[in-house]
């Protein structure tokens, strides 16, 4: 019985010294968690060199709690983050049933119903207002502008409506490439 106050006791303990940590600072609202420089995730990879990122764009990815997302995010719940100038690639995928596209959009609201001119020239995929079938596949290639809010949007009526965006960031700070989730 002695043993099981102890362990009791000790349980206790930790849960006060939890309790009283402080959190770690959060992030802007709009943030991406930065990826080690130089070094490839999941769905971005950066190269200084060259100051060239890479980015997996993944539409309808399975496992989020609608289809109607980018690699699992939706309603901005991920960013997309580049320094000035750089140039990137964007390899679209469509992994749903249902016919989507990207286009950057300059990030402000109204949001649009569809699809329209891109805020960056080049920024879309190809049949950006019909979307492309599941497993369709483009590439968007450009140059990002000196600084700048974008949204990566699915350009097919009532998607990004439906939620379908996440943010593009060029920041002037930013010395590498970063995607991750939001703090919204």
């Amino acid at each position: 019985m002695t043993t099981m106050v102890i362990v009791f006791l000790m349980c206790g303990a930790a849960s006060v010294a939890c309790a009283q940590a402080k959190p770690a600072p959060s992030a802007p609202a709009g943030a991406a968690t930065p990826a080690p420089q130089g070094v490839a995730s999941q769905w971005l990879t950066y190269d200084p060199a060259t100051n060239t990122a890479t980015f997996k764009l993944v539409a309808g990815a399975p496992g989020a709690k609608s289809p109607f997302n980018f690699d699992g995010y939706t309603d901005g719940g991920a960013a997309l983050l580049v320094p000035p100038k750089t140039k990137v690639v964007i390899n679209f995928v469509n992994e749903d049933g249902t016919p989507h596209s990207a286009e950057i959009i300059a990030d402000k609201d109204p949001m649009p119903n569809m699809a329209g001119d891109p805020a960056i020239p080049a920024a879309y995929t190809k049949d950006v207002t019909q979307g492309l079938p599941q497993f369709g596949k483009d590439v968007m290639s450009f140059t990002a502008p000196d600084q700048g809010s974008y949204r990566i949007f699915c350009g097919v009526p009532g998607h990004g409506l439906s939620g379908m965006w996440i943010r593009f960031r060029v920041d002037p700070g930013a010395k590498a490439a970063s995607f991750g989730p939001t703090k919204q």
